[in-house]
């Protein structure tokens, strides 16, 4: 065998030992949970259908129809389930997590193996199949995503291997090969009902072609399949399609979360509801390699060209073929308000269009048949994968920020970053082993800790105790902050200083404060009197140290629920100010918003600026006084401990 034969075999395997090698770098992603809860509810969706007693840790399981998360199909991920169903849906979530990154990576490099085979049997020389896999491989934006993405990065894996199971079957057309590609093509539009853009494929070759015989099979054994590995169609076949697209639109996210939800997109926030049109081209333009763009743009040539000369062969079809799905798809999700959010995830499957058509582009200028040329097509190459290689390597394992190098200089950090929040386990496998303490409370900001705590062992995963930021019951030691959806480089928090970021390409992903506990003062060490009218019998209870002990609020509520309260807090002398923070009672808000005023005497008193800090706190400018009052409208009032920020006045 030539030695040519063998490059697709070697990139294959160095591929393969890279990706087992750096698999453990890889954490949680954000949506990995619903994945899992998705893949349960089928399960016990199944049981009931087929009368198999449900597994006890599935009993409170949601049921299929009437779960927000039912039309993510489950069928390419179906196997971890079944992993999963053999140990009796026992395993640990770490487990779980680690096996579905395993299947993920190996799905990804079997969708490789089949379109590089196709590419050597079409062209006839597995050179270009070889130059094909560094373009796919060294895609930086996704390189990290075949690890943690079960979506949108196995949407590309199961294309990769639905087109190459069809170019099967148009090669040895016969009912095996049109039943094995109907189910490859099912299984690809179960995963992401983009995935039904493939049918483009069949539609062209049924149109083109002369041998139309089992093309008329391939169309209804590919709905049978469909029909059978999406069980959320079982019972309403005819409106699962028109409620999944209305899911994936943008009026459904609208509704999910209330109209607020913003992108960052060359440093402007928009709604989701209002991108411009040019948001999926410019994506694709700023996070593609610039080579890999430019081959892209040759490639376009060539295929209209030969659509001009009126070439009908394999190669010609699949072309026209992906370059439809590069144009058409966009467009479609512009007119139809699909969801565009982090980042542009959701079309990533368009990545494989684009490297087969700057596969086209390469292969059309070395047909030119220079020397001069074709060393220009070997350096140009050679040099986009070297520095694609040395990012990825570089950044490890956040390439999710690639831009590339004509926008990355200005417009790096004015893109989503980290919206899968891999960084949040970086940041708690730092605490530890930074922090001694058995048990870590930490407060939660934008990082999401929830979703990414499940990837850690029991043992560590015991010690962590989160809260969302303003909802502290305490004061917790330490806060986690995610800037994916912001424009700084530098957050500062109340109360906390920081002691570890997580920087790359130089914008920072996330980053660990620790409380500095500065001229802090527990409501006893500053407080003589509390002052209420409200419960003043339990007013005391505000400043004895213990959390367990609180104050409630009014007894009955306005007709909106809201309330009127006021609090009065006389010191032992005089100090000066910068803020308190206020820790709820359980079940209560705190004492939510209140306005804030002082006064020399208790009796005349005079209104102060001041702005939410911290997790449950009110900052304002320094001020030295004797009283404090707090006049708060709110619902559920309640308070457990006062925390107040300053020193004495005779500290001076």
């Amino acid at each position: 065998m030539k030695k040519k034969y063998w490059y697709p075999v070697i990139i294959l395997v160095l591929f393969f030992a890279v990706g087992l090698f750096v698999i453990k770098d890889y954490g949680p992603s954000a949506d990995e949970h619903i994945q899992i809860d998705s893949g349960h509810v089928i399960w016990k969706y199944l049981c009931g259908k087929f009368g198999w007693k449900i597994p006890e840790p599935l009993k409170d399981v949601p049921e299929l129809h009437g779960f927000k998360n039912s039309f993510y199909g489950q069928a390419a991920t179906f196997p971890t389930v079944l992993l999963e169903a053999a140990k009796g849906f026992t395993l640990d979530s770490s487990t779980i997590i680690r096996i579905r990154h395993y299947w993920n990576f190996f799905s990804y490099f079997l969708g490789l193996c089949c379109f590089a085979l196709m590419i050597s049997h079409l062209t006839g020389d597995s050179r270009w199949s070889a130059v094909w896999l560094l373009i796919q491989i060294l895609l930086p934006r996704i390189f990290g995503d075949i690890f943690y993405n079960d979506r949108d990065v196995m949407l590309i894996s199961w294309m990769m291997i639905s087109l190459s199971s069809f170019y099967l079957f148009i090669r040895q057309p016969g009912w095996r090969t049109t039943v094995l590609s109907a189910l490859v093509f099912a299984m690809t539009a179960n995963t992401r009902i983009f995935g039904l853009s493939l049918l483009i494929f069949p539609f062209l070759y049924f149109i083109f072609s002369r041998n139309r015989r089992y093309i008329l099979l391939f169309v209804p054994a590919f709905l049978i399949f469909w029909f059978l590995l999406s069980p959320i169609a079982w019972d309403d076949p005819l409106h699962v399609i028109p409620n999944a697209f209305f899911h994936f639109s943008s009026q459904q996210r609208y509704i999910d979360m209330g109209g607020t939800a913003q992108l960052l997109f060359f440093g402007k926030y928009y709604l989701e509801t209002e991108l411009p049109w040019y948001y999926i081209p410019m994506y694709i333009v700023v996070t593609t390699p610039l080579v890999t763009l430019l081959f892209a743009a040759m490639g376009i040539f060539s295929v209209i060209r030969s659509i001009m000369n009126r070439k009908r062969d394999q190669n010609t079809l699949l072309s026209i073929g992906m370059l439809i799905i590069l144009i058409v798809v966009p467009a479609v999700g512009v007119l139809f308000h699909l969801t565009f959010y982090n980042g542009w995830r959701h079309f990533y499957f368009l990545f494989l269009p684009l490297t087969w058509l700057a596969l086209q582009g390469v292969i059309f200028v070395w047909n030119m048949r220079s020397k001069l040329i074709h060393g220009a097509v070997i350096f140009s190459l050679g040099i986009s994968f070297g520095l694609s290689a040395v990012w990825i390597a570089k950044v490890h394992p956040y390439q999710i920020i690639y831009l590339n190098p004509v926008f990355r200089e200005k417009w790096i950090g004015k893109f989503d970053r980290d919206y899968w929040i891999l960084s949040t386990t970086e940041c708690m496998n730092f605490l530890l082993e930074y922090a001694s303490d058995l048990s870590l409370n930490v407060v939660d900001k934008f990082s999401f800790v929830e979703y990414t705590i499940i990837g850690l062992p029991p043992q560590d995963r015991a010690r962590f105790h989160t809260v969302y930021h303003g909802m502290q019951p305490t004061p917790f030691e330490y806060l986690f902050f995610n800037y994916s959806n912001t424009l700084t480089n530098e957050m500062n928090f109340d109360y906390y200083t920081p002691v570890y970021a997580i920087e790359r390409d130089g914008i920072k992903l996330a980053e660990v404060f620790r409380r500095s506990h500065n001229q802090e003062h527990y409501g006893y060490d500053f407080v003589e009197n509390v002052i209420t009218s409200i419960h003043p019998e339990d007013a005391d209870l505000i400043l004895d140290g213990d959390y367990n002990t609180v104050w409630l609020g009014p007894d009955e509520d306005s007709v909106d629920g809201s309330v009127e309260g006021e609090i009065v807090f006389h010191f032992n002398g005089r100090y000066n100010l910068t803020g308190f923070e206020i820790f709820p009672a359980a079940g209560a808000e705190g004492f939510r918003d209140p306005v804030v005023s002082v006064s020399e005497d208790g009796i005349n008193w005079s209104e102060i600026e001041s702005n939410a800090a911290g997790s449950n706190g009110i900052s304002f400018p320094e001020q030295e006084t004797g009283w404090l009052r707090l006049n708060s409208w709110a619902k559920h009032q309640g308070i457990s401990e006062i925390i107040f920020y300053g020193h004495s006045s005779a500290e001076e």
